[in-house]
């Protein structure tokens, strides 16, 4: 399936140029958004690693650890700042908790795929979303393109990634498991369309 290895690849190039795209401005914007760049270089980081690791063959499973983690937690402080409630860094931080007693308890769950820890970590931030979805009705809001993207992609995504350990078990062809796959890559490339968007039509900078 090399037509869609290539659309992974083109995929990962989009991540990394949108991370240089928001960079750009890292400096003239507010915390919010500098919040969201970050997140944006963190995923670029983990694009090139995968894409490093595979090239030299080697497995790389090891890094959604590091990816579905260091994704709540941007996304989770991006949304911080946008709703502003308290209680959103208690429930961070039972998650957290609740991550790493799982890894105390599965040491093997950290370089496996952990697919309770994703789908955990992406329903919280879907449910983030629908409540700065709820809050923008009411008045002026920011990051609306933002949201659609991460309301569309997590909410499909979950499902994909909840059932990753089920889709290796039933040893399903390879062909099969791309078309999946597939489907959640092209959620993924409307959430970078929505966020290039939202970086041209709010933050790029005009001369």
């Amino acid at each position: 399936m090399e037509i869609l290895a290539v659309f992974n690849n083109c995929l990962s190039i989009g991540a990394i140029l949108l991370a240089i795209l928001y960079g750009i401005g890292f400096t003239k914007f507010d915390k919010t958004y500098k919040i969201f760049t970050l997140y944006l270089i963190f995923i670029a980081v983990i694009q090139i690693l995968l894409f490093v690791y595979a090239y030299k063959k080697v497995n790389n499973l090891f890094l959604f650890t590091y990816y579905f983690i260091g994704q709540f937690l941007f996304v989770s402080l991006f949304y911080f700042y946008l709703l502003k409630k308290k209680w959103m860094w208690i429930l961070t931080a039972i998650v957290m908790m609740g991550l790493i007693v799982q890894y105390i308890l599965s040491p093997s769950s950290f370089i496996n795929y952990n697919s309770i820890g994703v789908s955990v970590t992406q329903s919280i931030i879907v449910f983030y979303a629908l409540l700065y979805y709820y809050k923008s009705l009411s008045g002026k809001a920011d990051f609306l393109y933002v949201n659609a993207g991460i309301l569309l992609y997590f909410m499909t995504s979950i499902l994909y990634f909840a059932s990753g350990n089920l889709l290796m078990n039933l040893n399903l062809p390879k062909d099969t498991q791309n078309y999946i796959g597939l489907s959640n890559d092209i959620f993924y490339l409307l959430f970078l369309i929505l966020m290039f968007i939202e970086w041209y039509r709010k933050y790029r900078v005009k001369k």
